[in-house]
């Protein structure tokens, strides 16, 4: 069962629509997302350069590239110390690269995920002091390592961060304070005391901003490079799952526009390695196929080779590492499988069901795919879930949230079961002695505030459609409002009184719905698919014909029921020939 809601909007679609010569229905998903205005609407339909902010007016930005430029000027050790997943990947190669362009004495490091955990650590902290690093320079963590950047500076080190992590506070509502390390300059638009209006972005794309002015301070005109780095921002920014608007969504677009065209030697050996030398890359390729390659090496090895990868010169070692990828992706998707089933059959063997939030312990667990496992829960359940797994120095989770539910500022509420945490309203990481987990499952259900509404899964929809709106010029005019992803999802519409006017069942294993649906008042016809509503569908009719006979009704082709639909609008291309298909995400029977 899931929600229908009809977004709504005080905006005259219509005459925004008139205004702007598009469809009312892309109008009605511009109004959706809040853009208003002429600029905007534009803006986000076009992209580009303009679409870009001024990083300069963050907090920090002009301190922090200022310290930067004066130690690559003074030849002194820089460590870019990043991050294990994607976007610490991408952020550490940006940065990297960036500063050895500018003659920067640099090294990286990413901690190892099992040995060290996330972020900055104080082993790593003395080992870098030890190698003579000077300057420490983080990126995709940061803001919580108070303890740590403590001792960086006892070490004598300028320390600069980048971050887009929540920081820690103290107090409550507008008396909240921020709790930050004493970093020589911190860059993170989610300080309070950061004046930047665009709170959204990931540490790739920050990573770009800075590397961008960086290379202005040192007068390098290098349009190769930019282009890879901006590809890097763009990948980061759809693998880390941060809101696809604004300037997220420009510098996708950006990156997208480049990626199958890059001069990077170890970008482009993966994306020939994983297949995808022949396709036109879009963000569910970066986000399905190649993200999960780079992530696979930090989960399961070491983050250090995706760096490597994308930071060699060398094509034959370029090819090797992408292979290698490749293969510990095939290895990760195995573990995730065989973990998912795992943790749900000791979810329904036990009595955690009844519980609001899900606390789940399973020390065998690979600990590098809990957030993945965690994931799947959540999807299955709708419900907070926290899959916990043994380490080497008592018990690691990752958790993944639901709307309405902030995960981070939960598990801050109860800061005092943990040795580490962090990360943000939808997603965090955690460690915890093992006799804390209890506790943790019982005072975050003591504290959930979720409806049982809120528990159901939520379709929102875009607009209500008739039929005759729908054709092959809508399809093409939704395209242009990709790339998708949070805060900008594929648009969905919703039509009412729709009769089947056929049903076949297709694919390997008859159980996709293929069905031509007509609307009554106009006699429209339109192919439609549902890959998941064979079932939906049975279950819809023994509610009211005898079990015995709901198989027979599908197979007849004709459906004796109206339906209410939601649908996405897509373009079905076949030997030359493209036609409008809605594919279904959900029905029932209309009242």
């Amino acid at each position: 069962m899931k929600r229908w809601l009809l977004k709504r909007t005080k905006i005259d679609t219509a005459a925004m629509a008139r205004d702007l010569g598009i469809r009312r229905a892309t109008a009605a998903v511009l109004a959706n997302r809040e853009l208003s205005s002429r600029q905007a609407a534009r803006s986000f339909l076009y992209g580009g350069t303009a679409a870009l902010g001024n990083p300069l007016e963050m907090k920090d930005f002009s301190q922090a590239v200022s310290l930067l430029a004066e130690a690559i000027r003074a030849g002194k050790r820089i460590a870019v110390y990043g991050d294990y997943d994607v976007d610490g990947v991408m952020s550490t190669s940006i940065l990297y690269q960036t500063i050895l362009r500018c003659g920067g004495n640099a090294v990286f490091y990413l901690p190892h995920r099992q040995k060290e955990g996330y972020g900055l650590n104080l082993r790593a902290v003395e080992q870098l002091a030890a190698e003579g690093i000077e300057v420490l320079f983080t990126c995709d963590n940061g803001i919580a390592a108070l303890q740590e950047i403590a001792l960086a500076k006892e070490k004598g080190m300028t320390v600069v961060v980048l971050d887009h992590h929540e920081p820690g506070f103290r107090g409550e509502g507008e008396e909240r304070r921020d709790i930050l390390p004493a970093a020589d300059a911190i860059i993170d638009p989610k300080q309070r005391a950061c004046p930047y209006p665009f709170k959204q972005m990931c540490a790739g794309g920050l990573s770009y901003y800075f590397a961008h002015h960086l290379l202005q301070i040192f007068e390098i005109t290098d349009e190769g490079l930019e282009r890879q780095l901006l590809t890097f921002a763009g990948i980061a920014t759809v693998c880390d799952i941060v809101d696809l608007l604004g300037e997220n969504r420009a510098l996708v677009q950006m990156g997208l526009a480049e990626i199958g065209k890059t001069e990077n030697i170890g970008l482009r050996v993966l994306i020939e390695e994983a297949g995808l030398s022949d396709k036109v890359i879009s963000e569910y390729h970066i986000g399905f196929i190649i993200g999960p390659c780079i992530n696979a090496t930090g989960r399961l090895e070491s983050g250090r080779l995706a760096v490597e990868l994308f930071c060699t010169q060398n094509e034959k070692e370029a090819r090797e590492k992408a292979r290698h990828l490749v293969m510990l992706n095939a290895e990760r998707k195995q573990l995730t499988e065989e973990a998912a089933e795992r943790a749900d059959i000791a979810l329904q063997e036990g009595d955690a069901l009844q519980d609001r939030v899900l606390v789940l312990y399973d020390a065998e667990i690979h600990e590098s795919i809990a957030g993945i496992v965690a994931g799947r829960i959540k999807d299955k359940y709708y419900r907070p879930t926290i899959l916990i797994t043994g380490s080497e120095d008592g018990a690691k989770g990752s958790g993944r949230s639901i709307e309405g539910y902030h995960l981070f500022e939960a598990l801050f509420a109860n800061r005092d079961l943990f040795t580490r945490f962090g990360g943000h309203a939808m997603a965090a990481g955690l460690s915890l002695p093992v006799e804390n987990i209890p506790v943790l499952r019982r005072r975050l259900n003591e504290g959930c505030t979720l409806t049982e509404e809120q528990m159901i899964p939520i379709l929102r929809l875009e607009d209500a459609l008739s039929f005759a709106e729908i054709d092959l010029g809508l399809a093409k005019e939704l395209q242009t409002l990709a790339p998708f992803g949070k805060g900008n999802p594929a648009p969905l519409f919703a039509s009412k009184g729709i009769h089947a006017d056929r049903v076949d069942l297709i694919g390997k294993n008859k159980d996709i719905l293929r069905l031509t649906l007509s609307e009554p008042e106009n006699g429209i016809r339109l192919s439609a698919i549902s890959f998941d509503g064979y079932e939906p569908l049975r279950e819809m009719l023994k509610a009211l014909y005898p079990a015995e006979d709901c198989d027979k009704i599908i197979n007849s082709g004709l459906l004796p029921q109206l339906l209410d639909i939601v649908y996405s609008i897509e373009i079905n291309s076949y030997r030359g020939r493209s036609n409008v298909q809605l594919i279904l995400k959900d029905f029932r029977f209309a009242k």
